[in-house]
């Protein structure tokens, strides 16, 4: 179908533009946001056939619109809240609210808490490859104490902070993207 393959090339300009340039640029997310809802009217207020439909797909355009913002709206409060030291961009958001618009709300979000989980895991397992393990534990025993202390978290003696690593969101979300759309969750029995 036309609109998946839009979507996955969009998708991997994406991630190769955020690993490349650490940009996820504005010409992608707000051109695939464009075609989606586009396609979404077409499906919505165009002749309905079964040939329109195997080409552009199924998805209506308030279902499409509603995915583009529940997700958006999702992002933009992670964005508030976690954009320090190479956390969630503005790329981000709209590369995620982007997927909402092609999904449509229910896949959208589903998309969304799939990508979160796979680029956290991914995070975790760069993070366990390019760092030493007691430095870790270390940095981990120290926040935990000024937390319960209500302390200012302090460096361990000797370090500074982490440099950040790659950003894991956009491949999180290519993975997230294809388990969705071709149903391999279900057929894993993860669902």
């Amino acid at each position: 179908m036309l609109t998946a393959a839009i979507m996955f090339l969009l998708l991997t300009v994406a991630v190769w533009t955020d690993l490349r340039s650490n940009k996820i640029y504005n010409w992608n997310t707000y051109s695939g946001i464009a075609l989606a809802l586009i396609i979404g009217a077409i499906n919505s207020y165009g002749p309905t056939n079964n040939q329109m439909r195997r080409i552009f797909g199924s998805i209506e355009f308030g279902d499409s619109a509603l995915g583009l913002f529940a997700c958006g709206a999702i992002l933009i409060v992670c964005y508030v809240f976690l954009n320090f030291n190479g956390g969630i961009g503005g790329g981000d958001v709209k590369l995620l609210a982007m997927l909402g618009a092609f999904f449509g709300f229910e896949k959208g979000v589903e998309v969304m808490l799939w990508t979160f989980i796979l680029a956290a895991a991914i995070g975790i397992i760069m993070l366990l490859w390019s760092v030493d393990l007691t430095i870790l534990v270390r940095r981990f025993v120290s926040r935990v104490r000024s937390i319960l202390l209500l302390q200012t978290p302090q460096y361990p003696e000797g370090e500074g902070p982490m440099t950040p690593l790659p950003k894991c969101l956009p491949i999180g979300a290519v993975i997230a993207a294809v388990l969705v759309h071709f149903g391999l969750l279900s057929q894993l029995g993860l669902i």
